[in-house]
């Protein structure tokens, strides 16, 4: 049994080593924002893009991949709800305590993430976690402007803005 998992295992990085020599790739579930992505965003919110870099980054990593708050950008980002905790017993360490308290156990620990708007509505109240609501809603629409173009989200040519926020849809990847 030993021998024929490892020969599986081999295998399968094999194909992910072809996979990338060939462009094809092999994370069809990648973490966090695709560089595609990450250039585009970077090239149509500019200031959005320093203001992730600065504020937000440092707990949910460069291409929105999560560190030690939730992934924001890319597979698994931005769900409608928070997910099912799935921890058990007693927990003492503080990322999986913040995973808990992030998670969703019966009612929703926050409204529905649907459209941009609803985001926002979050972001500007909640985040950055240390000095939540402390930016200007014009740097939480240049942030949340970066985020979902990273996301690779359809933004309205002139960005997010409260006039058009509620008719840009979340779609989880």
């Amino acid at each position: 049994m030993f021998a024929r998992i490892t020969r599986i295992h081999v295998w399968g990085a094999a194909l992910c080593l072809v996979g990338a020599a060939t462009g094809v790739g092999c994370a069809a579930n990648q973490r966090g924002a695709t560089d595609a992505n990450i250039a585009n965003a970077n090239s149509k919110a500019v200031g959005g893009s320093k203001l992730y870099a600065e504020k937000c980054a440092s707990c949910h990593g460069q291409k929105g991949e999560g560190l030690t708050a939730p992934a924001i950008i890319g597979y698994g980002a931005l769900p409608e709800y928070p997910k099912q905790s799935s921890l058990t017993g007693n927990v003492t360490d503080p990322s999986e305590l913040q995973l808990r308290e992030w998670s969703r156990a019966g009612t929703p620990k926050r409204e529905p993430f649907r459209n941009a708007q609803d985001v926002f509505n979050y972001i500007s109240q909640r985040m950055p976690l240390k000095e939540a609501g402390k930016l200007r809603p014009d740097e939480y629409w240049a942030i949340l402007n970066f985020v979902l173009i990273a996301h690779g989200t359809q933004v309205p040519p002139e960005g997010l803005g409260s006039a058009n926020a509620s008719k840009v849809p979340i779609v989880a990847q």
